[in-house]
């Protein structure tokens, strides 16, 4: 039995990339030449070659499905993020298949590669590592990431405005009359949100080293770093958290060390979760639209999905930062 023909080999014969007979068989002829048409269709008729109906639904996006991998699902954040995406793929026509990568590099490719097999038409990201090699072989045709960002950008970014709203809140605490104020997180590294929020600190401090970095790791040299804060500051000190699950781990053990809000000391939070309104009195907050970046980041991609067969090469990649707010409440 021979064997079947496939879509590199009509490329092969007639000299040209598979994407230029996908182009063809799909009739996109607005960039193709009548000799390079004619020769890939004499090409099809002596081989008897028969597209995929597969091939064909990919690249048409028929088949309405958008593939979502998530870093870690329970991160309160992507909630929101998640049903951003699902509401506007609904409203758009398509399916939406979300996985969860548990934070795990090896989990992510699998699930990237699960997807691809599935014949989703395109992927929304969120990745575990942003600079993870794979990322760079993925198609900015029909991929979107989310959260975190590349320090090299080759994929279509949705993110908060993490690096100008930490200013703008820094900014605030000094007018409030904080003078020694703190940025608490947990390890930054390799984490494109958490270093950017950082660098809004620093800059808003005026500060060239880490002398008000508090890294939240070990417990005990944590409470330690936290009781010599205390007792040499002349003023009474600012703490801001890089997140809402490190300003919970923040109070967790400050508490057990006799100090209150705002009477002790003033803190304030990037992230608005539901709890820190229920609080008395309630943290003030940086709070992020995350259902805005889902629904940003699924139009983007089903665009591009239309747009997709117009494409020589990959688009330019861009970043698109959705606006955050200052809730005040009282604990600055």
């Amino acid at each position: 039995m021979s064997r079947k023909i496939t879509i590199k080999d009509i490329a092969k014969l007639v000299g040209v990339s598979t994407t230029t007979v996908s182009h063809y068989i799909n009739g996109n002829y607005a960039k193709m030449s009548d000799k390079t048409k004619n020769a890939i269709k004499q090409v099809i008729d002596v081989t008897g070659y028969q597209p995929s109906v597969v091939a064909k639904g990919l690249a048409t996006s028929d088949y309405k499905t958008i593939g979502v991998v998530i870093a870690d699902i329970t991160n309160p954040f992507i909630s929101a993020v998640m049903k951003g995406i699902h509401d506007t793929c609904r409203e758009e026509g398509y399916t939406v298949n979300f996985t969860n990568s548990d934070n795990d590099l090896l989990m992510e490719m699998d699930n990237l590669n699960r997807l691809k097999q599935q014949n989703v038409s395109g992927v929304i990201l969120d990745a575990v590592f942003a600079d993870n090699p794979l990322i760079k072989t993925l198609d900015n045709r029909n991929t979107v990431m989310v959260d975190r960002e590349s320090k090299q950008i080759n994929i279509d970014t949705i993110v908060s405005d993490n690096e100008n709203a930490i200013y703008k809140f820094i900014k605030l605490m000094q007018h409030k009359g904080y003078q020694d104020i703190y940025f608490v997180t947990i390890p930054i590294e390799g984490i494109s949100t958490r270093e950017q929020r950082y660098q809004g600190f620093q800059k808003a401090m005026e500060l060239s080293n880490d002398s008000n970095l508090l890294v939240l790791e070990n417990k005990e040299e944590f409470q330690e770093k936290i009781i010599n804060i205390f007792n040499q500051s002349k003023s009474k000190p600012g703490f801001f958290t890089v997140n809402g699950p490190t300003l919970l781990s923040f109070m967790e053990i400050i508490q057990t060390l006799g100090y209150t809000y705002p009477e002790d000391y003033g803190i304030g939070s990037y992230e608005d979760l539901d709890w820190m309104k229920v609080l008395r009195p309630g943290i003030t907050c940086i709070k992020q639209d995350s259902y805005e970046i889902g629904r940003k980041a699924a139009l983007t991609l089903i665009t591009k999905l239309k747009r997709r067969e117009n494409y020589i090469d990959n688009p330019q990649a861009q970043t698109f930062e959705v606006p955050t707010e200052i809730v005040i409440r009282g604990s600055i």
